[in-house]
């Protein structure tokens, strides 16, 4: 999977705490909120639009926050947090408050009067991608309950609770180039529900962009024809002569314009099933059957007209042969 290059900036944030403590009474540095402060620096671009971070430092259900001015790619903010780790998360804004650069949490320490030095890569801010499947010629919408979104290796599952809702989503993605696709399904996930593989396309989503896409799945047009075809009728006369090698087969040939040859069948036990004695069909009406000293003494034999589409006629009455 590959995405188009995007905007990237690398950020320098380093942390300084200091512990605060009272002679009287000593307090757990782990439950002791200690003043960190965070300053960063933009490297790699030269961007003015930045004007405001938003700095989260965040553990489990537990955030805090704060914000601080960019001034010439740099700013400077002070949180109250206690010893430990925490993930750290920075949001670069612009005049509007439009976030134009973010960055996935960072886990770091903060420990007593101990600096720490994290380099943050911050990527463009997510796009919103809206996914609403259009299924008004579909020939099983009336079925189609449940919808996997693909972008790349990521996943969405979509599902409505009847036919009236509408089958959609909402994702914020990273901008660049995605590989995408929908497989719809009925009423689970599994392989044998769903209603077919899905096509893939190629969608490119630009920074701070909402994109709307509607997706309709693919069908085509399957024209279906045929003709009605009748049984050949079975040949007639099928007579057995003897030869030196064995014995000399023919049939009256059968007058129909399908006809591209015969198969012949031999039976040397009624408790057996007739074998056909060739693999291809027979263009003459004659065959001669080679037999050996130690075959059976009887027999049977019947014929049959093969068609141009390969479809065997009625079998001719059996006809035994005894030495």
């Amino acid at each position: 999977m590959y995405r188009k290059p995007a905007r990237f900036v690398s950020l320098l944030v380093v942390f300084f705490s200091l512990m605060i403590t009272t002679a009287c009474s000593p307090v757990s540095p782990l439950t002791q909120k200690t003043p960190v402060t965070v300053m960063g620096i933009l490297a790699n671009t030269s961007s003015t639009d930045v004007v405001e971070a938003h700095i989260v430092v965040s553990r489990g259900k537990h955030t805090v926050e704060t914000t601080a001015s960019v001034v010439q790619n740099e700013f400077q903010a002070t949180l109250q947090v206690p010893v430990g780790d925490w993930d750290v998360t920075v949001l670069l804004v612009d005049s509007q408050g439009i976030v134009r650069f973010q960055s996935k949490a960072q886990s770091t320490q903060i420990s007593l009067a101990q600096p720490q030095v994290v380099e943050l890569v911050l990527r463009p801010a997510d796009s919103k991608v809206h996914v609403d499947i259009d299924m008004e010629n579909y020939i099983f919408k009336n079925v189609a309950m449940r919808a996997r979104i693909h972008f790349n290796d990521d996943i969405h599952e979509v599902i409505r609770d009847d036919l009236l809702a509408p089958l959609e989503a909402s994702v914020d993605l990273t901008p660049g180039s995605y590989e995408f696709k929908v497989e719809l399904y009925t009423e689970s996930f599994r392989v044998g529900d769903r209603l077919g593989p899905g096509i893939w396309e190629v969608i490119h989503i630009t920074e701070n962009e909402e994109l709307f896409i509607t997706w309709s799945p693919v069908s085509e047009a399957l024209q279906i024809s045929g003709r009605v075809e009748t049984l050949l009728p079975s040949p007639k006369n099928l007579t057995l002569t003897e030869d030196a090698d064995g014995v000399r087969i023919t049939w009256d040939p059968v007058d129909h314009f399908e006809v591209v040859g015969y198969f012949l069948f031999a039976q040397v036990s009624p408790l057996d099933r007739f074998e056909c004695l060739s693999s291809v069909p027979i263009e003459n009406p004659s065959y001669l059957h080679t037999l050996d000293l130690d075959d059976p003494t009887e027999t049977s034999y019947i014929v049959a007209a093969v068609s141009n589409s390969g479809m065997v006629g009625y079998y001719s009455p059996p006809v035994k042969w005894t030495p």
